[in-house]
């Protein structure tokens, strides 16, 4: 016996699963809120702009963002909760239809993170867009190494190598717009290189001084409960 098929249900079946994909992904949009009764793991705030990462965790935008400003140069930010690496940021859907300057800002800034960790051509490309911030980046992360005094011994290496590398490049070229005196352009270099870390050095120094000085002036201050 032939059962027919009668195409006026299988189109209704059709339309009542696209409907109902539809309506759970409005739910999976809407569901995209951080949790009420919970705060940002790094400010310990309310959430300021909330932005969800691709291991699923929560955190104010401006707070990851600056952990990432800080923490690396050219790598993922990584969890501060779960130590996964964070590809992707997703904001708070309600966001994206706001039109206040910080908020927009702050999505902009969302999205070039994005951008940096898309794999293929298209991520290539993007990268090469983004080259202005990479070299930022490296340059900040190259000032923090310099200053930071743990890490004395290797700049004064690498300095020093440096100012020998450079003294080669003066002497082949054979310039001679430099006033070197009795010491010889790779004493001069050298010294200059000594010096230049001994500066860098004592800035760090300072640098760190003024760090403790603020992190101990906001452990006294008094907690006042809202």
């Amino acid at each position: 016996m032939r059962i027919m098929k009668n195409p006026n249900i299988s189109s209704s079946i059709k339309d009542g699963d696209v409907k109902m994909e539809e309506e759970g992904s409005v739910k999976r949009r809407e569901s995209e809120k951080p949790p009420e009764d919970d705060c940002c793991p790094i400010c310990f705030g309310n959430f300021s702009i909330p932005c969800k990462t691709n291991c699923g965790h929560w955190f104010c935008a401006s707070c990851i963002l600056q952990l990432w400003y800080y923490r690396s140069t050219l790598r993922r930010c990584k969890c501060p909760i779960c130590c996964c690496l964070i590809s992707k940021l997703v904001p708070e859907a309600s966001l994206l239809a706001q039109q206040e300057e910080d908020v927009v800002e702050l999505l902009k800034k969302i999205r070039r993170y994005n951008h940096l960790y898309i794999s293929g051509a298209y991520g290539i490309f993007l990268k090469v867009l983004a080259l202005p911030l990479l070299t930022r980046r490296v340059l900040r992360a190259l000032m923090d190494t310099l200053m930071d005094p743990d890490q004395v011994r290797l700049n004064y290496y690498l300095m020093r190598i440096l100012a020998l590398f450079l003294s080669w490049i003066y002497c082949s070229c054979e310039f001679q717009f430099i006033p070197t005196g009795g010491l010889g352009i790779w004493r001069l270099f050298d010294i200059c290189a000594i010096a230049t870390v001994a500066i860098f050095y004592l800035v760090g120094l300072y640098h760190r001084w003024v760090l403790r000085r603020r992190v101990r002036q906001l452990a006294v201050l008094p907690i006042h409960p809202d």
